[in-house]
């Protein structure tokens, strides 16, 4: 399978680039900025494995990731949108920067995917493909029980998210053999976690899931390869929860 995955250089989306690259996958691996993060995995796997560099908060970088993935590969297999911010925005900053810091999480965690979705439709349409094509998309938790004030637009891009799954699917799946799938990750631990769990103590974060320990990477990826390799097709349009039994009425 030649895969492309976006935000691969670290937490949940290394991870995934990992366990694929161990099943002998071929990935277009997708950074801001930590390419060299990426220069070291591939050093230990023979495979026709590329790293692309590029702001997704830019409809310029955006085409030239889809371009160089298909220079590449031609076409990929399977695309899945996993990069994502999640900045604070109090809800005491004045308009203009509580807007901006809004748009940027939408930009990243939403417009992207979106943006990388339908063109990567078109290009299937115009290159006549008639292979599969899978669409994972990396949401949250946060799509259906909220969150707190200072992380209204990551929950609101969240939410768009499994949105535009269900969409995709409902609308491409018999038309353009398309699959569209969500992940909803609860709290997972991960650097972008980090200040979160400094902040109010791992006990607190503990506190609302029923397993003994928080969800690590290694308890997304393995969903991630079964649906990578077609074995959860008939899921299309739904949303994998993996949260460790996360509970919904608790708040942290």
């Amino acid at each position: 399978m030649k895969v492309l995955i976006t935000g691969s250089s670290r937490g949940i989306g290394y991870q995934i680039a990992t366990d694929l690259l161990d099943q002998g996958h071929d990935l277009a691996l997708h950074c801001n900025k930590n390419r060299s993060q990426l220069e070291i995995l591939l050093r230990n796997y023979e495979s026709n494995s590329f790293i692309i560099q590029a702001n997704l908060s830019s409809k310029i970088e955006i085409k030239k990731l889809i371009d160089e993935t298909c220079k590449k590969f031609n076409f990929p297999d399977c695309i899945i949108n996993n990069a994502g911010i999640a900045e604070p925005s109090e809800i005491k900053l004045n308009l203009n920067e509580w807007s901006d810091l809004f748009d940027k999480t939408i930009d990243v965690n939403l417009k992207a995917p979106a943006l990388i979705i339908k063109e990567f439709i078109e290009l299937k349409r115009k290159k006549k493909i008639t292979s599969r094509l899978r669409f994972i998309n990396i949401s949250s938790r946060a799509a259906f029980r909220g969150e707190n004030q200072d992380y209204i637009s990551y929950a609101c891009s969240k939410g768009g998210l499994i949105s535009l799954t269900k969409t995709i699917s409902r609308s491409f799946g018999k038309t353009d053999n398309v699959i569209a799938i969500s992940i909803a990750p609860g709290f997972v631990r991960t650097d972008m976690a980090k200040s979160f769990i400094d902040e109010i103590g791992e006990e607190a974060v503990s506190k609302g899931i029923t397993l003994d320990r928080l969800t690590e990477p290694k308890d997304i990826s393995p969903i991630i390869s079964l649906i990578t390799n077609g074995k959860l097709d008939h899921s299309s349009g739904s949303t994998i929860d993996i949260n460790g039994g996360s509970l919904s009425l608790i708040h942290i």
